[in-house]
């Protein structure tokens, strides 16, 4: 059994949008008015959960962007020496002003996310004051370790943007106006927010329809591992859209390879900071808790002298080992 996507049925996917704003209008009088919209989000149930997490990014023919959408902005820092960020700030907001750019609220240097929001508190603060959060390419890897479950556990992992673009206002458009879907290792069950309930019938359809071919064709084990796709509101009851036939012997997933963990260590020409040396011979450089590769690879051409808990220092490692080697060459000549 194979086939190359999923392609929803039009009438019967405008059937379940029809029957989640029925649920919408129910739920509305017992909400406040200060309620936020209701995000319509597609389910993905798999029949056999991969064994790496991948995101799956989603263009999606209307845009889901909300009018009351807040956004906040993490970017890299201009002087990593310079303990202030109001430098960095400032500048960032000036080429967002250039490029046409009214759509960020925020802006958070790294440094900033190190100090000002390490705290516990701080972050999930942070987490729940915006809707969406984008980063810089350049500094969106050292992110989870800053910003922890607030923000991954909870749905609200930063969008990757690039913010040396040529057309700076469609890039940050296009992380604003589309979405994404995380298919997670923990179990069978996956979300995408792919429309909200402000949106017209046919949009909010065209999206889920878009939505379905895109995560079917990109899903680890292809369409075969889709075994429901549900519409659904974040607290609702689920609405089925397809059911997938087979079981789990039909999907066929390719073994992932298991990358050896590196450990960082000293290095005696290095103060303040770690490498990691790699079986391939490439290596990074850890300072500040930033991981960076070294592209020059200075070490390469020379001896790394790692620094080791009671071992002996070079020199006089050395020493030893010829006085040893004098001693048993003497043995020998009296013998």
């Amino acid at each position: 059994m194979s086939f190359d996507t999923i392609a929803l049925d039009e009438a019967k996917v405008a059937k379940a949008v029809t029957a989640l704003r029925q649920i919408s209008k129910g739920q509305t009088k017992q909400k406040d008015l200060i309620e936020k919209v209701e995000e319509v989000e597609l389910q993905i149930c798999v029949k056999k959960i991969p064994q790496k997490e991948k995101t799956i990014k989603l263009k999606l023919p209307n845009s889901i962007r909300k009018t009351d959408v807040e956004v906040c902005l993490f970017v890299k820092d201009l002087d990593r020496a310079d303990r202030e960020y109001d430098a960095t700030v400032c500048h960032f907001q000036d080429i967002l002003k250039k490029k046409g750019v009214n759509s960020i609220n925020e802006i958070v240097p790294l440094k900033s996310l190190k100090t000002e929001y390490k705290p516990f508190e701080a972050k999930r603060n942070l987490s729940n004051a915006y809707d969406i959060f984008l980063a810089d390419a350049r500094i969106i890897r050292f992110l989870p370790t800053y910003l922890g479950k607030h923000f991954y556990g909870k749905k609200k992992a930063p969008v990757q943007v690039n913010l040396q673009a040529k057309n700076l206002a469609a890039e940050i458009e296009a992380a604003l106006s589309n979405s994404r879907c995380s298919i997670s290792t923990k179990g069978s069950v996956s979300t995408a927010v792919v429309a909200n309930i402000e949106m017209e019938d046919k949009s909010i359809t065209e999206n889920v329809i878009a939505s379905a071919k895109q995560i079917s064709e990109n899903i680890s084990g292809g369409p075969v591992n889709v075994k429901l796709l549900s519409l659904k509101f974040k607290s609702s009851t689920s609405i089925p859209l397809y059911i997938g036939s087979g079981g789990p012997q039909d999907v066929k997933i390719s073994k992932v390879k298991k990358v050896q963990d590196i450990e960082a260590e000293e290095i005696s020409t290095l103060f303040g900071a770690k490498i990691k040396v790699f079986p391939d011979g490439s290596i990074t450089i850890i300072k500040d808790g930033v991981e960076k590769k070294d592209e020059s690879s200075p070490f390469a051409s020379k001896k790394i002298v790692r620094k080791r808990k009671g071992a002996p220092s070079k020199e006089r490692g050395g020493k030893k080992m010829k006085n040893a080697k004098t001693k048993r060459s003497s043995k020998s000549q009296k013998k």
